[in-house]
């Protein structure tokens, strides 16, 4: 009951003032320039401003109401930094990346830390090509936590009002989720052992996928409700929806990704648009990311383990992506900040925009970052060569 009310609370500070939706629309058109390839006079910054829940991690992911209030918080936290961020606040259901593997009978554990979220017991698959095809074939409504996590998005979504979108499910990516399946080395082994059998998997894998977005659209009301397909909060245009997660592709080569991976995510791009790819890092697939006919417009990755991948990065995906790169943790000062995004400029510019993706702790020195952040934006689009391949 304390949860509900607390949220209840929250919903009722969501007064939406005409300047909010306003300063909202001029974000989605900076958004739609980006990513049409449009010349800008500054590159977007996503600044976010944290919200201490006082719920765990675990706790939010065992009780919907626990991580709908932790999430209105932060995304009501986020518009009190008015005009220093383009970040388009919004909210994430989310009940593990290894949803879908549960819909297919695997088991959730979790471990000693209250801050951990869920993993995947034990593989369910031991003999892949006996066992691939007497596989069942998953309902997002009825199996697993797909449910749950549908039910979420859709009181997320009442919660936003239609003003503040909400992500649909993490759905880690079909390789990830046959490591769940199979257990990593067992997949590694797979590539060359069982070809055939590893591609049926990932084809059941990816029709579930597909099923489980379109249930969650319309879980949400609409794709005009929600930031893209998958997990991240990143609010993509219209026609550009699609995203896929890869974070086991750092630990293979570009051949066993143009095989394994790329047809995969191009299913999911081809029906809803080629928004973006998400990859931690390190990322040794990189060539392979745009090469597809069907490929993602940006890149999704975390700094501290794509940093050292920069200079590639310029290469593969000039004329073709752009990136979200999250800073790690939370800067102390403004200078850390805008140094940490001059540096990346140096490295990119002027063949890659970069979207410099940060967190802070408290309300003033957010909009010192961003001012920072935004000056260092201004000259990069300065001396971006604007413009896509076809």
């Amino acid at each position: 009951m304390a949860a509900l009310h607390a949220i209840v609370e929250a919903m009722a500070k969501l007064s939406v003032e005409a300047w909010m939706r306003d300063e909202l629309e001029r974000r989605k058109a900076l958004y739609r320039d980006l990513f049409a390839g449009r010349r800008l006079e500054r590159i977007p910054v996503e600044l976010r401003l944290s919200a201490p829940s006082r719920h765990t991690t675990r706790e939010q992911f065992r009780d919907g109401d626990k991580q709908l209030e932790a999430a209105l918080a932060g995304a009501l936290a986020t518009w009190q930094l008015g005009e220093a961020t383009d970040t388009i606040p919004a909210m994430r259901p989310d009940v593990g990346c290894s949803c879908l593997a549960t819909a297919f009978g695997a088991e959730y554990y979790w471990g000693e830390s209250e801050a951990q979220t869920p993993g995947i017991r034990e593989a369910v698959i031991h003999d892949l090509e006996s066992e691939v095809r007497r596989l069942p074939d998953p309902d997002p409504a009825h199996d697993g936590w797909l449910p749950e996590g549908l039910r979420r998005i859709r009181r997320f979504a009442d919660a936003g009002e239609g003003f503040i979108p909400v992500s649909l499910l993490d759905a880690a990516g079909g390789v990830n989720v046959a490591a769940d399946l199979l257990g990593v080395t067992t997949l590694l082994e797979s590539f060359y052992t069982a070809p055939e059998a590893l591609h049926e998997l990932l084809d059941r894998i990816q029709r579930l996928f597909l099923a489980t977005i379109r249930a969650g659209i319309d879980a949400a009301g609409g794709q005009d409700r929600i930031t893209t397909t998958d997990f991240p909060d990143f609010w993509f245009p219209e026609g550009w929806k699609g995203h896929a997660s890869d974070d086991i592709s750092a630990s293979f080569g570009p051949s066993i990704y143009r095989e394994f991976s790329a047809p995969y995510h191009a299913r999911v791009f081809e029906e809803f648009g080629g928004g973006g790819l998400h990859n931690c890092g390190p990322n040794p697939c990189h060539e392979e990311y745009v090469a597809h006919r069907h490929s993602p417009r940006s890149l999704d990755l975390a700094d501290r383990y794509s940093h050292a991948d920069l200079p590639a990065l310029k290469r593969s995906l000039k004329g073709r992506a752009f990136v979200y790169l999250s800073f790690e943790g939370a800067p102390d000062r403004a200078e850390t900040a805008e140094a940490w995004y001059r540096d990346v400029m140096q490295t990119m510019a002027p063949d890659v925009a970069v979207v410099p993706v940060v967190t802070v702790e408290n309300q003033e020195l957010g909009k010192a970052v961003g001012s920072g952040l935004r000056a260092v934006a201004r000259e990069y689009a300065a001396r971006m060569e604007w413009g896509w391949r076809p």
